[in-house]
């Protein structure tokens, strides 16, 4: 039997969801569309304006009698900080509870630089983003976290690549959550990616997608019936570390760094091309070389696109997916990358599958980590 504090919370969660749906509106329209007496959305709507949940907008259009005061909900009421350690140069940003991203700043970190220092640099960076548009430090209401690699969820641990390992043995969790007194919630960089572009990029319209980020790793994340997929031991979208041709992972056969690797080791061996090992061997000297119909250079990446498109597709034939979403550094290699890739899975699947680059850039792990700070401040409004 529903207690009368179980009403009062079913019926204050429905009038936070109809207005962050259908935007502001008086009383007496809350109560008829919500089938609610006048009084108890009158009484609820004080109860979460004394907690700041609402705010009172203005007054409405009147057929008659007093101009109703329109009620809408308080996006402000708490904000979200949203952390993405990609390698040295993490990403740190603020929302509020409308999910959208306001304000962002990276910084600069080292691999030299100490545990407390790392920890006092990112600490500082928060404060300042906070304070600095106008928000107090109360008003934090989560802190989510993108890392690299897998998280063990029972001890707070990130097992990932030694070169990644610049976040690793923080126990940031932990730290951040002393530090701020807010809740901390950790995921993995690539699953936050894939979650951001089902919510804010090119998967909006499919329910069952991978996000595959090449670039100085391999990984993947899986989205089945709009839900992100994370798997037991949050291993599932582990691209990297599979094997499809002999005993090299994918990672150490397609990634920028092995990419990089083997054009060295073939120029050293005599290969013709329009790059020069007296000259920093990058991903945008390659673009260009390739752009200037350097043939080696597009056979290179043609065979790494071809690579990961057997990895993908079958995964697609495995889940039946709708779409494939391709981001990291090696997405912006251009076309070529993208359309060899594309290639592959159509001459693989027997069914229509969406092949594109992410529109998210950069910030695909930041949306997902919005995605998910909004969704936990949501859930615990109302207790």
């Amino acid at each position: 039997m529903a207690t009368q504090s179980s009403v009062r919370i079913s019926n204050q969660e429905l009038m936070i969801e109809y207005l962050m749906k259908n935007g502001e509106t008086s009383r007496a329209q809350l109560a008829k569309d919500l089938s609610i007496s006048k009084p108890t959305v009158s009484l609820n709507a004080e109860k979460l304006l004394e907690r700041e949940l609402l705010i009172e907008t203005g007054e409405g259009l009147s057929s008659g009698g007093r101009k109703p005061t329109l009620l809408n909900f308080n996006y402000d009421h708490k904000i979200i900080v949203a952390i993405d350690l990609n390698r040295n140069q993490p990403l740190i940003a603020l929302s509020n509870l409308s999910g959208r991203l306001m304000f962002s700043t990276r910084l600069e970190m080292m691999v030299t630089e100490s545990k407390p220092f790392l920890i006092q640099r990112l600490t500082t960076a928060i404060n300042e983003l906070i304070i600095s548009h106008a928000y107090d430090m109360t008003s934090l209401g989560a802190i989510s976290i993108a890392v690299p690699g897998v998280i063990d969820d029972v001890n707070d641990k990130i097992f990932a690549n030694p070169q990644d390992n610049l976040w690793t043995d923080l126990n940031l969790k932990k730290v951040l959550t002393e530090i701020y007194h807010v809740p901390v919630l950790m995921k993995n960089d690539i699953s936050m990616a894939a979650l951001g572009v089902k919510h804010y990029g090119l998967g909006k319209d499919y329910e069952d997608l991978l996000y595959v980020s090449a670039g100085h790793g391999i990984g993947g994340g899986i989205i089945l019936k709009g839900e992100l997929l994370e798997g037991k031991r949050n291993f599932a979208g582990e691209l990297g570390i599979t094997r499809l041709n002999g005993d090299k992972t994918l990672e150490e056969q397609i990634s920028s760094s092995a990419i990089v690797e083997r054009i060295k080791a073939d120029i050293k061996l005599g290969q013709v091309c329009k790059l020069s090992l007296d000259q920093p061997l990058t991903l945008k000297e390659i673009k260009t070389a390739i752009t200037a119909g350097d043939e080696y250079l597009i056979q290179v990446i043609k065979s790494s696109a071809k690579i990961l498109g057997n990895a993908v597709a079958n995964i697609a034939l495995i889940l039946d997916l709708e779409a494939i979403v391709v981001g990291g550094v090696l997405s912006e290699v251009g076309d070529l990358f993208i359309t060899n890739i594309e290639e592959r899975v159509q001459q693989i699947v027997p069914f229509d599958v969406k092949v594109s680059t992410s529109n998210l850039g950069q910030e695909a792990g930041i949306y997902g980590l919005l995605v998910i700070g909004k969704s936990f401040i949501l859930n615990h409004l109302i207790e």
